[in-house]
């Protein structure tokens, strides 16, 4: 079995003077260096909107840059907020399932889990491509009673395909693990680390997961879970832009009431080619940060490249287009 607790080591943190812990509400974040930008707009999305509530923060992630360090002091200092940083050995974790689609970054959620359930009692867990755009009020006077968490059940078209795949029946609360707000006390009492780790481990049981920690965490917390409304998980895909054609699409999913808008998919709202009302709501939180004059992200991976030119295309770019697809194809080409 993996030891967790030689994961993880904690590097630095970062905290404002006015800072109290003692009443502090707890968000952690499971990164790497690709989503790291995304993952510190996340932070400052929750403490622009929340700014009543004391916000402590913690990031796992493989590695750090000396500039990434600076720019996080200056968000704490900005938003009187704690920010503690740990640094995953992710070699250690390797017999994990995972993908060119799931890197072996997905289980730092687990890891913070197990590792801050040691400290504290209950703990916020956001993907770094999610936004706060409200207030979380409403989570941080949550009771939890016996249950292990709160989350948001996912999107109708995965709650078709999940008992075909799992052969278990959800009862249309198959949820996605973007957003848990995770009693720590119980998790840590019930030892659920060690139950998704050896439901991961056993290829009978791991050649069925799609979605390898999603399915898992679904499948050992079954009925233990409290179910929060859409607004604390609205998923929203970027694809719609040249899907749908019509740039207010993203209005019959995000609303005035939305707390949490997950942008799913390849495209993120920090590339460059994500230039969409839709986007606004990182946008908008990006140029308020230490990292607003560094520019939006290039295309890296062959299906960064598929999806940009996707979008040159809708976009009338035809030139930058057709520069995406042969970029795509030398992808393509090159990992035959």
């Amino acid at each position: 079995m993996i030891t967790l607790k030689d994961c993880a080591k904690k590097i630095t943190e970062y905290s404002h003077e006015q800072f109290e812990l003692r009443e502090s509400f707890n968000i952690a974040y499971g990164t790497d260096v690709n989503y790291q930008v995304g993952t510190i707009i996340s932070v400052a999305s929750i403490a622009e909107n929340n700014k009543s509530i004391n916000c402590r923060f913690f990031i796992f992630s493989d590695v750090y840059s000396i500039e990434f360090l600076d720019k996080v002091e200056l968000l704490t200092k900005k938003y009187k907020i704690k920010i503690e940083l740990f640094e995953v050995d992710s070699a250690l974790l390797s017999k994990l399932p995972r993908t060119s689609i799931w890197p072996v970054s997905i289980y730092y959620r687990l890891l913070a889990f197990d590792y801050l359930s040691q400290e504290i009692s209950s703990l916020l867990y956001l993907d770094a491509d999610v936004i706060c755009k409200g207030s979380i009020n409403e989570l941080v006077s949550l009771d939890f009673g016996e249950h292990y968490g709160a989350v948001v059940p996912d999107v109708p078209s995965i709650q078709e395909k999940t008992y075909q795949r799992l052969n278990i029946d959800f009862k249309d609360l198959y949820f996605n693990s973007g957003v848990m707000y995770v009693n720590l006390t119980q998790w840590k009492s019930q030892q659920l680390t060690s139950k998704v780790f050896s439901l991961l481990l056993d290829e009978s049981s791991s050649v069925r997961l799609k979605y390898p920690d999603q399915d898992a965490l679904n499948i050992v917390l079954q009925g233990y879970l409290i179910y929060l409304d859409r607004r604390f998980n609205t998923i929203y895909s970027l694809k719609s832009e040249f899907e749908f054609k019509d740039k207010n699409h993203f209005k019959q999913y995000i609303s005035d009431s939305t707390v949490f808008i997950h942008y799913t998919g390849v495209t993120k709202p920090w590339h460059a080619w994500a230039d969409y009302p839709a986007s606004s709501f990182f946008r908008d939180i990006y140029f308020l940060t230490p990292w607003r004059n560094d520019p939006y992200f290039d295309a890296k991976s062959r299906s960064e490249y598929k999806e940009e030119y996707k979008h040159k295309l809708y976009q009338g770019k035809y030139l930058q287009a057709i520069k995406s697809v042969i970029a795509y194809k030398y992808k393509s080409y090159i990992n035959k």
